[in-house]
């Protein structure tokens, strides 16, 4: 993997490249078919595969103020490019002189002049530049007699309707895990470090890792109860029931991510903890008594073996 912060000073270090660019906020399915496009005309005419992207969101610096939530950090989205194939990555930070930068001089002054692009493979609604005026119209025109060759890839729709980062994050916060891991193409997973919380699941008899997401603008799942497999440190890899909520049964007001792993008795406060959602097995809601509770939590472990597999051991 090549990551590259800034855009190289030579030109040459790219054989003529094909390049796409774009934000590729959750690397999903529709955002796939364009990193197909892109690796097949390289393999097809021996160029190298290209992708600029952006380290944050353009809109914190387009929409100052607004939150911005995001699918996959920085480091998860570069992990995703590069494991479907594509080896070189320019990762930069979008800045305001950047949302000001004219189509056309980011055309001549970066695809052209700094890297030499022979290729660029953009989305069908993808577009660049001030008031985003590059979109593939401008480029068509634009490369009609220079010999550089405009490839515009098509949406990928479910349900005659395009994929879209906005359209996942809908279903993220809503809680429908399955359709957002459908449109992804990939189970949506949240890392974080586990921090020492009130040890009450423990006084319940299935104690809880408390989860702090390792990026603030992560989008966190809609409250409810989940089936999710955990990822340990030296990649040990557990099934999991995660609850996301308040505890009502409790009559708190802080919202928490709470994995009870099954089958383990570590102790892994402070240490980093990778949970990936398969399936929403039910609402957070209040139970009448403690009693209560511990029973639904046992059929919720049954629940998430049967769709997870191996055994039920409490």
């Amino acid at each position: 993997m090549k990551i590259y912060h800034h855009l190289p000073e030579n030109k040459n270090i790219f054989i003529t490249p094909a390049i796409t660019i774009g934000t590729f906020d959750g690397v999903h399915r529709g955002h796939r078919k364009i990193l197909s496009a892109l690796l097949e005309v390289s393999k097809k005419e021996s160029r190298d595969p290209v992708v600029i992207t952006f380290s944050a969101h353009p809109r914190k610096v387009l929409q100052p103020g607004a939150p911005v939530k995001i699918i996959t950090t920085p480091e998860e989205k570069i992990n995703a490019i590069y494991d479907f194939g594509i080896p070189n990555i320019i990762l930069l930070n979008f800045t305001e002189r950047m949302a000001r930068m004219r189509a056309i001089d980011f055309y001549n002054d970066v695809l052209i002049s700094k890297l030499d692009a022979k290729i660029i493979v953009i989305g069908y609604d993808h577009a660049f530049g001030n008031n985003r005026v590059g979109n593939y119209d401008f480029l068509t025109q634009l490369t009609a007699n220079t010999g550089v060759e405009i490839i515009r890839v098509e949406e990928e729709d479910i349900h005659s309707k395009p994929i879209s980062s906005s359209w996942i994050k809908r279903e993220i916060e809503k809680g429908n895990i399955g359709k957002a891991n459908s449109l992804l193409g990939w189970r949506y997973c949240i890392s974080g470090t586990v921090i020492k919380g009130k040890g009450r699941g423990r006084d319940l008899g299935f104690p809880t890792a408390n989860i702090v997401p390792v990026h603030s603008d992560k989008v966190v799942p809609g409250d409810g109860v989940y089936a999710v497999r955990v990822k340990l440190e030296k990649d040990v890899l557990k099934n999991g029931i995660l609850n996301i909520g308040t505890n009502p049964t409790f009559f708190e007001d802080t919202r928490t991510i709470e994995v009870h792993i099954l089958d383990f008795n570590g102790i892994i406060y402070d240490k980093p903890i990778t949970v990936e959602f398969h399936k929403r097995l039910r609402e957070e809601i209040a139970f009448d008594s403690k009693e209560q509770l511990i029973d639904q939590i046992k059929r919720d472990r049954i629940e998430a073996v049967r769709l997870l597999g191996g055994k039920n051991d409490q």
